[in-house]
C-alpha cells in the first residue's frame, strides 16, 4: 500500500506532553516468583492539577506479563542489592554506547536489572506496531543503548542509534534556556508582564491581565492550548501569532499564578518575545542559544536548513490510509514542537544544561522551581527513589513519534528514548498510555541503575 505523506492533514488534535503533569509511583505487589507468571505490577499514576481538577488513574501491568514481570523482578533486584547513594556524575562525554549490551564496568545484577526493563520495553513496543525503538541510558554502572526497528517503512533501512526524529515537546526546554540567558542578560525579567515588550500581546489573545515572562514558561498562565482549538486549523507552517489566533476562541482559565495547566500556546508568546528582542527567528535564537555551545550536529529546527538527514519516519493510520508524518510542515519553525535531534545528543544536551555550560548553575536551579511540582520552567520533574532527590527531563508526543529525556539531579544517571509509534490515529497526550509506560519505564531504568 502507498504511504501519503502528511502534508495537508491535521485536524483538531487534543495534545498534551506525555505525563507533563504526572508524579509517577512504582508499587511492586504480589510478586509470587520471578516466572513467566511472576505476580502483578500496579503503577500509580498521580495527577497534579490540570484546570483546576486532579486526575488520578491506575494501570496494572504494561501487559498481561512481559514487561510488567520484567519491572517488577528488576525492583525486586534492585531492592535486595541495597539502594545506596547517589555516586558520582560520569563524564558525560567520553563513554562510548554499547549497543545492546551494558559496559563491562556495571555489576552484573544491577546491569540485568535496567538492562531487561529497556529491552522487555523495546521489544514490546516493536511487537505492538512501532517501527523503530531508540534508547540510550548512561550510568556509572554502565552505558546502554539499542536501536531496534526501520528507519523508513518504504525502505527497510535498519534504525541507527544516531537517526535523527522528532522530539516534540522537548523543543520547549531549549526555548527555556534561550528565556533565561535573556534574563541573564539583564534584558527581561522573570516577573515582568510579557505585555512589557509585546504591547500587541493584548490585541491578538485578549489576557484576563498582565502575563508574567515566569507563568508563561511554566504553565501557569491560564492561557489556553491552542492544540484544542475548535477550529480544525489544518496542516501547514504557522506563525506565532497565529497559534495564538487559535487559542483566542477558548476561555482562559485564570491569569498569571494559575493553577498548572499545560498550554503550548505559552511557547508561542515567548517565541514572539525572542525574535524581537533577538532580532532572530526562533530556530536561530535556540541554535545559537542551545545548539552551537555543544556543537550538536544533527540538532536543528525542522523547515530550515539543512532539512532532511537520516530522519526516522512516524506513521499514523486513518480510514485505512497510512501517512508519513516526519517533516511534517505544521511543526517547521514551532516553537513546542519544531525541533529534530537524535537520541545520543539529548542525552548530551540534557547533561551540559545541568552542568552549568548553557546556563548558571544558579539559572538551572531556577528552572527547577517551583519546588515539589512536576513541571518548572522548561523542564519536568519526577521523583528519583534511588538517591531521594528528582530527574529533570521533558517528553515530547506529536503524530507519529514520542520522545522523552531524563537526567538525575547530580549528573550521574541519563537516559533518552525515541520511538516511531505504531500506525494508529492521532495520540492524545498524558492519558495515553504508550506515552505513559514510556516515561514509567524510563524513570523505572533510572532507579535501577543507582
Amino acid at each position: 500500500m502507498p504511504i501519503a505523506h502528511d502534508t495537508t492533514r491535521l485536524g483538531r488534535l487534543r495534545h498534551r506532553p506525555a505525563a507533563a503533569s504526572l508524579t509517577l509511583r512504582f508499587a511492586v505487589r504480589n510478586i509470587e516468583g520471578a516466572g513467566a507468571a511472576g505476580g502483578l505490577l500496579g503503577v500509580q499514576l498521580l495527577a497534579g492539577s490540570l484546570k483546576g481538577r486532579g486526575m488520578q488513574a491506575a494501570v496494572h501491568g504494561f501487559s498481561s506479563s512481559g514487561l510488567a514481570v520484567a519491572v517488577a523482578a528488576a525492583a525486586l533486584v534492585a531492592s535486595l542489592a541495597g539502594c545506596t547513594s547517589a555516586p558520582g556524575p560520569p563524564d558525560q562525554q567520553s563513554r562510548t554506547a554499547q549497543s545492546a549490551t551494558a559496559t563491562a564496568t556495571a555489576t552484573a545484577p544491577a546491569a540485568r536489572a535496567f538492562v531487561a526493563v529497556l529491552e522487555k520495553y523495546s521489544e514490546q513496543m516493536r511487537a505492538g506496531g512501532a517501527t523503530a525503538v531508540i534508547i540510550q541510558l548512561k550510568s556509572r554502572l554502565g552505558d546502554w543503548s539499542s536501536a531496534a526497528g526501520v528507519r523508513s517503512l518504504e525502505t527497510q533501512e535498519p534504525v541507527q542509534l544516531t537517526d535523527q526524529t522528532h522530539i516534540g515537546d522537548i523543543t520547549t526546554t531549549m526555548v527555556a534556556v534561550s528565556v533565561m540567558k535573556l534574563v541573564e542578560e539583564g534584558k527581561v525579567q522573570l516577573d515582568d508582564p510579557i505585555q512589557k515588550y509585546l504591547p500587541d500581546f493584548e490585541n491578538i489573545i485578549k489576557p484576563p491581565g498582565p502575563i508574567t515572562i515566569r507563568s508563561l514558561l511554566s504553565h501557569r498562565s491560564g492561557m489556553p492550548d491552542y492544540w484544542v482549538s475548535p477550529i480544525d486549523i489544518g496542516n501547514r507552517r504557522f506563525t506565532h501569532e497565529e497559534r495564538l489566533g487559535f487559542a483566542a476562541a477558548i476561555p482562559w482559565t485564570g491569569g498569571s499564578g494559575s493553577l498548572y495547566s499545560y498550554s503550548n500556546t505559552n511557547y508561542s508568546a515567548l517565541a514572539l518575545l525572542m525574535e524581537k528582542l533577538r532580532g532572530m527567528d526562533i530556530g536561530a535564537v535556540i541554535h545559537t542559544d542551545n545548539v552551537e555551545p555543544l556543537g550538536l550536529q544533527d540538532t536543528l529546527m525542522s523547515g530550515g536548513d539543512p532539512g532532511r538527514q537520516r530522519m526516522v519516519h512516524g506513521y499514523t493510520r486513518e480510514d485505512g490510509e497510512l501517512f508519513d508524518n516526519a517533516l511534517a510542515p505544521f511543526h517547521a519553525g514551532s516553537p513546542d514542537t519544531g525541533m529534530i535531534s537524535t537520541v545520543p545528543e539529548l542525552n548530551t544536551y540534557f547533561a551540559a544544561l545541568h552542568k552549568g555550560t548553557l546556563l548558571t548553575l544558579q539559572s538551572v536551579q531556577e528552572m527547577h522551581h517551583p519546588k515539589y511540582e512536576t513541571f518548572g520552567l522548561g523542564l519536568v520533574r519526577r521523583y528519583d527513589s534511588c538517591s531521594n532527590n528528582d530527574y529533570f527531563g521533558h517528553v515530547g508526543v506529536v503524530r507519529g513519534y514520542a520522545a522523552l529525556a531524563l537526567i538525575s539531579a547530580d549528573g550521574s544517571r541519563q537516559v533518552a528514548m525515541a520511538v516511531s509509534r505504531a500506525p494508529v490515529p492521532d495520540p492524545v497526550g498524558f492519558d495515553d498510555s504508550q506515552s505513559l509506560d514510556m516515561s514509567e519505564v524510563a524513570v523505572a531504568a533510572l532507579d535501577l541503575a543507582c
